[in-house]
């Protein structure tokens, strides 16, 4: 090679390498040299000359004069034809740059050497028309295909160069911008595409020059924003599968530049950067949000080892962090009268996302390390972080509210709704007075909903100060609601006028929005009347909430069909004995309807409809053993069960053999084909599942006997470990001994845990329940203990008098002895259990019995109709019900459920009612029989995830529950005379409870303490004592030993001052004691306590806490004549000088006690002047402790607290009241179910 080649080839290096790096200035110099030593490289020096030219008309054109770009894709045909007219002004404006294109078209035509040179001058020619405005002369004089010229220039075995590289993402570019400016977007998006392999094999360089990062990033935003119009305007084919190629390339762009990418915007650019990364989330979200399949291409980093779903979780929390940090870099704090529209729109996209990632269809192993909770508090310091560059947005409290409260912070939750309401409130009086729009107020639909979702929490995880907080909520839009809008009674379309003013602007609220408020407004009243200490009110309470229960369902609101509000309505109607209405109520919500829908919300879960009607089958149940059809309610605790279809559905698939297999085999097993719903279930919803087969196992009792019931009991402790003790990652709350073996009974009655969940095997009585078992006891590992807590509620307590009268010592209720007839009654020759709990073929079979359940029952004097044993004539059954029962029966109910009829409490106790009879739910025979509104279930109404409880609480709410279970069992053991093995169910309760309270002692937050819950706590750990202690009095009372149930009524009773059934237990007693058929206890107890007295250490402090049904009261006994006879002086203390017979007695005695002479008190004990002291003091405390109990929200309807106290009325001399009492007692009787109506809602009124 000459000197002069050398020269010219180093000359045109440095051209090459000047324009790469942006050099211009160096430009024309070098042009110069390359004239003088290379004259032949015409093409080449032509184009330096025309890029230099183009370059500095950049530079000096205004910015309204930029050209043209991806950052405007939305130009019409029209506009495109305006850009056309406006070229010969540019022409004019620039004429250094428009004379180069005839140059350049003679210089391509002549060019045949040098391929490059060709390639860079067909690139400078497309630059300067679109630098003119003229895209479609632009694309026109770009290569037709760029990447198939660059691939030429690229493989002719050197490697092109420099320039040439940056030309062609700069021809791709112009190109794909000119197509777009033209409207040819499917074209434009071919373009840019086809342009990927280039950026990728340039890419490839150690260190990018200046121009290169330029147009890289101009041909990325370009094709990024783009892609993004099309998918959202909908004009193009383009999936946002296909479009997430371009984000990543622009992804990948940026983490060459830096760990945090720059903001701003380019030179050239139409668009800031972060609206790229807006654009980048935002397609994101709809992969997600629309299920899409999520591509794993080579621009994002792939792990072989890690899921799709992981990549997708942690790809878009990498985007969602680089454009927060961008948003709020860039966006200013606003002034007061200006919003923050961008920040709230991220924040809103941001919590769509959180209810997709935390909803059903995204499974802790989905999320990654720290599963929903991780995810959870992200999007809190999301919240707060936007809450720097917003002013008083209702939007994001709203969020706060929403993201708080499914994380259990309910404290910060309360207080962002509290913040958010006062807002709100002062907002929409501004807007009242001024009639002006304040921009970013809330509208009232979605205060509404706001509110509605407060009230349910409250209702559903507060304690009564929750429930007070509720009421004066639920007032305030109440009154709200009759205010602003007045006239939606009778409007079908829902439409009313924003704060009931006369402006011309309306809103549109949907009817649903309005059924929605009108149901919490009353589950708000419902819980009040449940929990106030106004008894004079409580009546009046519960009427305002039937009130708007049945404004839910008027049928210009849609939604007549809500099965929360007819569990609502039927819970309360049931509290109020209102038999006939409420089994309608309930009927209603479990007829089948075709239009129901249960995707109304997205990722509702498997079977929403199914979850939601549990409790009101298990609602259905109680009625009808109020009823005295025991039957017939154990079918409908089967109906629960059996709407599943197959048990796998509810319970998943058991691996029943027992083989070993690794944790490699059991994750890749591992899926949603293999789980069960209950899965899916959060614990208040195991919780009520466990509540059916507690009332299952109840009617059990009543039909056959409590022998049978023992017999069934460790069904119901399988069930509790298939429920919330997870094999693989949970350890029960105790010991795998004490949850898979009950007491062992002398009547050798235990079974492998092996067994059935719904049925039993062979045993002494009774066939196989139900099919579908669960794992053997060798795969019922123990599971992590997890957390959540809920009001957990007490054993059954049904007292069975025997066809032989064994139970004559203990009190003969009314309502128990007709139990017993009807028992009698119903039982056939086979076994009574067999015919309510027989599955398959056995069900079948004997068309006799089909067609028997389709008659219907009398009781009470009305006739009603109960579903068959089958699922398929039960289905007949719900359909048919409507034509079977006929609309009168909706206005009519039982004799027990007419309020002119019903007596109501004493007046000492209650006050009369006020409100007008009730009319019976869905009264309106068009109403019940409409099929025209969809259905909304309860679990797919609202899109926000379910509450998830620290770990802790969790543990602490399984606990509890078990608690209750074993509770459950000791009571069946008591009840059967397996007194031994009754105290061993009452030890594991014991020890658990113990567990509670060392754990409640070491907890340092504040939330919880031995006498408050906490939050969805359900029962304290002082109540759940009460619990424990409670049963061992009664056990005690069985066992004839009255002192020592004493003092475990006593016991109960330091620990929890109001527990319903220690203090009837313990007034028993003390009436005995009046009644001189127990002597008074000493005073002063002895040096040394039996062991079976000795209590745990724990807080004396009494709260009184929302109480929960418990056992009823067996009687007291009187003393046999093997108990001691000892004398007794003043207070029940030893006396030294026995005194005279008769010696003290005196006129004052308000009672003659004929008992007395046979009692076989010692005459010197009767005759003292302290014994009527002695005997009073006993009357005057069981009467002070009834009297508080039956006025208290835990015992207005308590049947065994008034049959009490009538006694001490009668005791006291006060006849006429207890006669009143004792009509009480008997009208709650012939009301009350098998269980207490409050077990069927383990949120309450909430489902």
């Amino acid at each position: 090679m000459s000197r002069e080649q050398s020269k010219a080839a180093q000359y045109i290096q440095q051209l090459d390498e000047a324009r790469c790096e942006g050099n211009w200035d160096a430009v024309p110099e070098l042009v110069r040299k390359i004239k003088k030593h290379a004259p032949h490289r015409t093409c080449l020096i032509l184009t330096a000359e025309s890029e230099f030219t183009v370059v500095q008309a950049a530079l000096t054109k205004p910015p309204s004069a930029r050209p043209p770009t991806a950052g405007n894709p939305s130009t019409s045909t029209g506009q495109t034809a305006h850009t056309e007219t406006t070229a010969t002004a540019a022409y004019t404006q620039y004429p250094s740059i428009s004379r180069y294109i005839p140059l350049l078209l003679e210089a391509i035509e002549k060019e045949r050497t040098y391929v490059e040179d060709e390639f860079q001058a067909q690139v400078c020619l497309g630059w300067i028309h679109w630098q003119l405005g003229e895209p479609s002369l632009a694309a026109s004089r770009l290569p037709r295909s760029v990447e198939h010229d660059f691939a030429q220039l690229d493989g002719t075995g050197k490697e092109s160069a420099q320039w040439t590289r940056v030309c062609a993402l700069k021809a791709s570019y112009i190109k794909g911008s000119a197509q777009g400016r033209t409207g040819a977007v499917a074209e434009a998006l071919e373009s840019y595409e086809s342009a990927l392999p280039i950026l990728s094999s340039v890419s490839a360089t150690t260190q990018p020059s200046k121009e290169l990062r330029s147009w890289t990033e101009l041909y990325l935003t370009g094709f990024c924003i783009l892609a993004s119009h099309a998918i959202r305007s909908k004009i193009s084919s383009i999936l946002e599968t296909e479009t997430l190629s371009a984000f990543r390339a622009w992804a990948k762009f940026w983490e060459a530049q830096g760990p945090t990418p720059s903001g701003g915007r380019a030179l050239q650019a139409e668009v800031f950067r972060r609206q790229v990364w807006k654009e980048y989330y935002s397609t994101l979200s709809d992969v997600l949000q629309q299920d899409l399949p999520f591509p794993t291409t080579s621009l994002t980093t792939a792990y072989a080892e890690t899921s799709t779903r992981l990549q997708q979780r942690a790809e878009l929390k990498r985007v969602e962090a680089r454009y927060e940090n961008l948003l709020l870099a860039e966006v200013q704090f606003p002034k007061a009268v200006e919003a923050s529209d961008e920040v709230e729109a991220f924040v809103d996209l941001a919590m769509q996302n959180w209810q997709i990632l935390c909803g059903s269809s995204w499974s802790e192993r989905d999320l990654g390390e720290g599963g929903a909770e991780a995810v959870s508090r992200g999007v809190l310091d999301i919240l707060y972080r936007a809450a720097t560059k917003t002013f008083h947005s209702t939007r994001i409290l709203r969020h706060l509210f929403t993201v708080h409260l499914a994380v259990a912070d309910f404290d910060l939750a309360f207080k962002a709704f509290d913040t958010y309401m006062e807002i709100v409130r002062k907002g929409k009086a501004r807007i009242e007075k001024t009639g002006e729009e304040e921009h970013g107020l809330d509208d009232d639909e979605t205060v509404l909903r706001t509110a509605s979702e407060c009230i349910k929490a409250l209702c559903r995880y507060g304690s009564r100060q929750g429930a007070e907080k509720a009421k004066d909520l639920g007032q305030f839009f109440e009154d709200w609601l009759d205010k602003h809008h007045p006239n939606t009674n009778g409007n079908a379309n829902g439409r009313a006028l924003e704060n009931g003013t006369s402006r011309e602007t309306e809103t549109m609220i949907p009817p649903r929005v309005f059924a929605l408020a009108w149901r919490c407004i009353g589950i708000a009243h419902a819980q009040w009347g449940r929990l106030t200490y106004d008894a004079s009110a409580r009546s009046d309470i519960q009427l305002g909430a039937i009130r708007c229960f049945r404004k839910s369902l008027m049928p210009q609101y849609e939604s007549t069909h809500n099965v929360e509000t007819l569990f609502a309505l039927g819970t309360i109607l049931a509290e109020r004995r209102e038999l006939g209405a409420a089994i309608e109520v309930v009927k209603s919500g479990l007829l089948p309807h075709s239009n129901i829908t249960n995707g109304l919300a997205p990722h509702a879960g498997r079977f929403s409809r199914e979850r939601s009607l549990i409790p009101l089958w298990h609602l259905m149940s109680l009625l009808l053993s109020a009823r005295q059809d025991f039957l017939t309610a154990a079918r409908s605790c089967e109906g629960a069960f059996e709407q599943f279809q197959d048990p796998k559905n509810l319970f998943g698939e058991a691996d029943l053999n027992g083989v070993y297999r690794s944790d490699h085999l059991n994750e890749k097993s591992f899926g949603r084909s293999q789980g069960g719903v209950v899965d899916d279930m959060d614990d208040f919803e195991r919780e009520s599942v466990l509540e059916v087969k507690m009332t299952q196992l109840a009617l059990i009792e009543v039909l056959e006997g409590p022998e049978v019931a023992v017999n069934a009991s460790d069904e119901l402790l399988s069930l509790y470990t298939r429920l919330f003790v997870d094999p693989k990652t949970d350890s029960a709350p105790s010991s795998n001994k004490a949850l898979t073996v009950p007491p062992k009974s002398s009547a050798g009655t235990i079974k492998s845990i092996t067994g059935s969940i719904f049925g039993r095997s062979g045993r002494s009585v009774g066939k196989s329940m139900v099919s579908g078992s669960i794992a053997s006891e060798k795969t019922l590992v123990a599971r992590p203990k997890t957390t959540q807590t809920i009001a957990s509620t007490r054993a059954p307590t049904i007292q069975v008098t025997s066809e032989n009268g064994t139970a004559a010592k203990q009190h003969q209720h009314e309502k128990l002895q007709k139990r017993s007839d009807s028992v009698g009654k119903k039982k056939g020759p086979g076994s009574t259990r067999e015919r309510s709990t027989s599955t398959g073929p056995r069900r079948s079979d004997s068309g006799a019995k089909s067609q028997e359940s389709h008659n219907p029952t009398t009781a009470d004097g009305e006739k009603f109709f109960t579903p068959p044993s089958d699922t398929s004539n039960r289905d007949q059954w719900l359909n048919d019900g409507g034509n079977a029962t006929k609309p009168a029966t909706l206005t009519k109910s039982s004799p027990n459920s007419r309020p002119g009829s019903r007596p109501l409490p004493p007046k000492s106790q209650h006050a009369a009612q006020k409100e007008p009879p009730l009319k019976a739910a869905l009264q309106n025979t068009a109403l019940s029989q409409d099929t025209r509104s969809p259905h909304i279930s309860a679990f797919s109404w609202s899109t926000n995830p379910p509450t998830r409880f620290p770990k802790d609480q969790q543990r602490r709410r399984r606990s509890a529950i078990l608690v209750k279970v074993w509770l459950l069992v000791s009571g069946f053991y008591r009840r059967a005379s397996l007194y031994e093995d009754a105290k061993g169910g009452i030890d594991e309760a014991y020890k658990l409870v113990k567990t509670l309270e060392e754990e409640v002692s070491r907890d340092v937050s504040g939330n919880v303490s031995i006498d408050h819950p906490g939050w969805g706590g359900g029962k304290s750990v002082a109540e759940l004592w009460g619990d424990v202690f409670s049963e061992r009095g009664y056990l005690a009372v069985a066992e004839t030993a009255p002192y020592v149930a004493l003092e475990h009524f006593e016991s109960a009773l330091s620990h929890f001052a109001n527990h319903p059934s220690a203090i009837v237990g313990l007034s028993n007693i003390l009436l005995d004691i009046y009644t001189e058929e127990l002597l008074p206890p000493p005073s002063i107890p002895g040096l040394v306590l039996p062991r079976s007295l000795a209590t745990p250490s724990s807080s004396t402090v009494n709260t009184p806490i929302m109480n929960t049904p418990l056992t009823t009261q067996p009687p007291p006994v009187k003393p046999s004549s093997s108990l001691p006879v000892i004398p007794h002086g003043p207070i029940g203390l030893a006396s030294t000088k026995p005194q005279p017979n008769g010696a003290g007695q005196t006129s004052q005695e308000p009672i003659s006690t004929p008992q007395s002479q046979i009692s076989g008190l010692e005459p010197n004990y009767r005759g003292s002047s302290t014994s009527l002291l002695d005997r009073l003091a006993a009357r005057d405390r069981a009467y002070g402790l009834l009297t508080a109990l039956t006025k208290l929200g835990t015992g207005w309807n308590y049947s065994e607290a008034w049959f009490a106290l009538a006694r001490a009325y009668e005791e006291g001399g006060q006849p006429d009241k207890a006669r009143e009492v004792l009509w009480w007692c008997v009208e709650l009787e012939e009301g009350r179910g098998v269980r207490d109506w409050s077990v069927v809602g383990s949120g309450g009124y909430v489902l």
